[in-house]
């Protein structure tokens, strides 16, 4: 990853200024030790080419009210053709579209979409489309008919008391209402006070069996047992088992640090958890993101999107990577007042007090790694430049009106660049055309995960990651014995790239060099693995080594060349024969079209668990169970289908 790219005006602006410099003081700025030095070093003298960065905040752009009307018309036929889910859409579209000041029109808009939410079912947020019309003021004269149908929905729902309440308050209105005349009124008011009647003495009659309602499912982290952070001078943190490991082991279920969806993204998915957008709810004063619900709307609001708000327009035109934006996140979500608070702990954190704290406490994060020490002057140059862009959004934004003469607030923003570059994950979901189609995985956006970012790499990785919106699930995808470290993969598979081509990959964007098993023996790529040999092995009782049995050979006894143990070959065929290996695999693939994805995982489990015990990998079968288990895992996820009602 790098923190921008060559398509924007950041590029240029980097060269300008690097130009800019004399020898002497690019020199000054190669031999400076600190992050703190060199953020200051180059905010000092950025404002030789200021000019040339067009950073600007400009909200409101892509309101507009005619637009917004138009889209609500289209929704209202649609409605009146019964094509709920189409004027869904368009009622989405008309509420992005919608000037904050025109409340009255926004309040009319929630009512559309309240009834099309009614009829797809979705009867609570029905209910907060009403409320949010009633908060925009919605005409009085038409009050009654909102509050009889609050009434009715929470009926329905047999939430009796607030059924109850919301009678009364559609009788208050009626009185008032200069609509009907006063026979009418009188007669419906009736009508509903008999109704109200009827429902209170429901609500007197079942109150006391009624369950207390139920809060909001509280998220909680998960680290298996047999999950152990260790660290030495080589490998530095890294996860290692306790105990064995089988496959399909879920280890690891954390919420991010930090997430922000890549600009493709951001008008499809909720800017705030990445769920898919059904019912949208957006930012007042722009049209950059969007929300799945008012939840996720308040607390982006009120925390990192006041301040990204009106600038993420120049982000991406800048070239700014998804690197970029988590930095600038990181500093966002939380106030200055967090980071001033626990200022003077981050320079002696140790692994005994942050590995105590939660995904969402900066201490977590601020010690992964971030290969400092690897970089040349002219890489960290640009990358402090984006350090200082990066603040000067924090400070247009109003982020804090204390402004730290000695650049701590650029320090951080350069320091996170480093730790995000690094450590942080692309979030994927799964897309398919249909529903029988192939699906492939999609990066929508990245996230800084603590825990998951201990995991060291390996070719031959032993588990797989999957994402329900930003929450990360990771499982075990082989055996790993106890004591062996847990790996999983920063690049390509063994299986797909050669060695070559892997410590390349790895060492340009990662700056280590890769001594995994699989790069250590080279295993071959899976194409070109020999399928006329057998990897057996070894059954001596510690042995690690695999005998490579020939299948056009007629003698059925190895010795093993490490232990000197002698291998009945002809007993290891016969075990393999009657577990039936075929018929297992093809069994799980069925569950897997099916849609029974965990029964699925149980029988590929099962498969590995049983070839484990007699071969040894590399070979094809133990790829292509892998496989199995890394397709069932990824559509446990997140996943989107484009027609799903289309037959291939």
């Amino acid at each position: 990853m790098e923190v921008s790219t060559e398509n924007g005006y950041f590029h240029g602006y980097a060269k300008k200024f690097r130009r800019a410099l004399g020898m002497k003081e690019f020199e000054q700025f190669a031999a400076l030790t600190t992050d703190q030095e060199r953020f200051r070093f180059v905010n000092e003298l950025k404002w030789r080419v200021v000019n040339d960065l067009p950073l600007e905040r400009v909200q409101d752009e892509g309101k507009c009210l005619e637009k917004a009307l138009e889209c609500q018309a289209e929704g209202r036929r649609l409605a009146q053709n019964e094509d709920w889910l189409g004027a869904l859409k368009c009622y989405n579209q008309s509420y992005l579209l919608i000037p904050e000041e025109n409340a009255h029109e926004k309040s009319l808009l929630l009512d559309y979409r309240a009834q099309v939410l009614l009829q797809l079912g979705k009867t609570d947020h029905s209910l907060e489309d009403i409320d949010r019309a009633i908060a925009y003021g919605f005409p009085k004269d038409r009050l009654s008919g909102l509050w009889e149908r609050k009434a009715q929905i929470f009926q329905s729902k047999k939430d009796f008391k607030a059924a109850v309440e919301c009678y009364d308050k559609t009788v208050h209105y009626l009185k008032h209402c200069p609509v009907l005349t006063d026979t009418e009124r009188d007669a419906k008011i009736a009508e509903l006070q008999k109704l109200t009647d009827t429902v209170y003495y429901q609500y007197k009659n079942v109150q006391k069996y009624l369950e207390p309602p139920k809060g909001d499912r509280v998220f909680r982290p998960h680290l298996d047992g047999g999950v152990l952070y260790e660290s030495n001078e080589t490998d530095g943190r890294f996860a290692t088992a306790q105990t064995n490991l089988r496959p399909n082991q879920l280890i690891l279920k954390e919420k991010p640090h930090v997430a922000a969806l890549v600009k493709e993204y951001s008008l499809t998915h909720c800017c705030h958890c990445f769920e898919r957008i059904e019912i949208l709810y957006c930012c007042p004063n722009c049209t950059d993101v969007v929300f799945c619900s008012g939840r996720c709307e308040q607390i982006a609001c009120e925390t990192y999107h006041r301040y990204e708000c009106g600038f993420l327009r120049t982000l991406w035109k800048s070239g700014a990577t998804i690197v970029s934006h988590l930095a600038l996140r990181i500093i966002a979500q939380k106030p200055y007042s967090y980071f001033e608070g626990i200022r003077h702990e981050l320079p002696n954190l140790v692994p005994s007090l942050t590995d105590k704290l939660t995904s969402d406490d900066y201490r977590k994060v601020f010690n992964l790694v971030t290969h400092s020490d690897k970089r040349d002057p002219e890489e960290y140059l640009i990358w402090t430049l984006m350090a200082t862009m990066l603040n000067s959004i924090l400070r247009q934004g109003n982020y804090t009106t204390i402004q730290p003469d000695d650049g701590f607030l650029g320090y951080l923003l350069l320091h996170n660049l480093q730790i995000v570059n690094y450590s942080a994950h692309d979030v994927s979901e799964v897309q398919r055309k249909r529903p029988n189609e192939a699906g492939t995985s999609v990066a929508i956006g990245a996230a800084l995960y603590p825990m998951l970012a201990l995991f060291n790499h390996s070719c031959d990785p032993g588990i797989v990651r999957y994402f329900t919106g930003t929450t990360v699930h990771v499982r075990t995808i082989k055996n790993i014995a106890a004591g062996s470290i847990i790996a999983e993969n920063y690049g390509p598979l063994y299986t797909k790239a050669p060695r070559t081509e892997r410590r390349e990959s790895l060492a340009s964007n990662y700056r280590f060099d890769c001594c995994c098993q699989a790069c250590e023996a080279d295993w071959p790529a899976y194409a070109d693995m020999d399928q006329s040999v057998i990897r057996f092995r070894c059954t001596g009782p510690t042995c690690q080594e695999a005998l490579l049995f020939d299948l056009s050979s007629e003698c059925y006894t190895m010795r093993c060349n490490a232990c000197g143990q002698t291998v009945d070959i002809m007993e290891r065929i016969k075990l393999l024969q009657d577990a039936k290996m075929l018929n297992r695999f093809n069994e799980a693939s069925h569950l897997y079209s099916v849609g029974l994805f965990e029964h699925a995982l149980s029988k590929y489990a099962a498969i590995m668990a049983i070839m484990d015990q007699i071969l040894m990998p590399p070979y094809r079968d133990y790829h292509l169970c892998q496989q199995g288990i890394r397709r069932c895992c990824l559509d446990l996820g997140s996943c989107y289908v484009e027609c799903p009602n289309t037959e291939k």
